[in-house]
């Protein structure tokens, strides 16, 4: 048999087919619109989305929030993240909400890094001698994976606890951790709080009247599902 006169078979492509989900997101008028969407669409997606759907100008402050009533609490849904993802961890009976609306601060800690960290709460977890200022540190933590230290006092309460506590935290790579003798960062007196690989960041919604917290500014970590 000749080259050209063989038959070659290829094997079947079975196309992906990605299931769509309805989705519910909500305005600050507390008006809701119904979105069909793919099981991958992300938040910034579904930003896009809205917008175009809703004649919006994209000033890039448009934002997804996923909002926890019966906890007080809310973060921002990050770009990246599967938004079908984020509703499966949500209770049946929790009456948890998507809501778009501006968040002009979404990507101010990258353009200036500078507002959010006053020099003196910014240092390596290893002494420089002065060598490289604080300005320089942030920005090393946007440019490279050399992280600075972030330290400053927080008001701080244990799960089953009513009482607050005044006592100063370390935020470095590895997590969050907190000194059991004053401001003392030796390892013998710092105490592991929290990471972040498994976590999300919510803030507070009402910190005084929810949880009894000294002010109403407050975050939260929430232990992915």
């Amino acid at each position: 048999m000749s080259l050209s006169a063989r038959r070659v078979t290829l094997p079947a492509i079975t196309p992906i087919i990605l299931q769509k989900r309805v989705i519910k997101v909500y305005s600050e008028d507390e008006t809701s619109r119904a979105l069909d969407v793919p099981s991958d669409i992300t938040a910034r997606d579904v930003c896009q989305l809205l917008i175009l759907k809703n004649h919006y100008i994209d000033d890039h402050s448009w934002t997804l929030f996923e909002h926890l009533p019966h906890i007080g609490v809310e973060r921002t849904i990050e770009d990246h993240e599967l938004v079908i993802e984020v509703l499966s961890n949500w209770g049946i009976e929790e009456e948890n909400k998507l809501y778009f609306r501006k968040n002009y601060a979404k990507y101010e800690f990258f353009k200036n890094p500078m507002y959010f960290f006053p020099e003196h709460m910014v240092s390596f977890a290893t002494e420089t001698n002065g060598e490289i200022s604080p300005t320089q540190i942030l920005q090393m933590f946007l440019s490279s994976s050399t992280y600075p230290e972030i330290h400053g006092f927080l008001h701080a309460k244990e799960q089953g606890k009513k009482s607050w506590k005044k006592i100063y935290f370390f935020l470095r790579r590895s997590g969050l951790y907190f000194s059991t003798k004053g401001t003392s960062k030796e390892p013998r007196h710092l105490q592991f709080f929290s990471e972040f690989g498994n976590s999300d960041i919510y803030v507070s919604l009402a910190g005084k009247k929810k949880h009894g917290a000294p002010t109403n500014y407050g975050f939260c970590f929430k232990v992915q599902a």
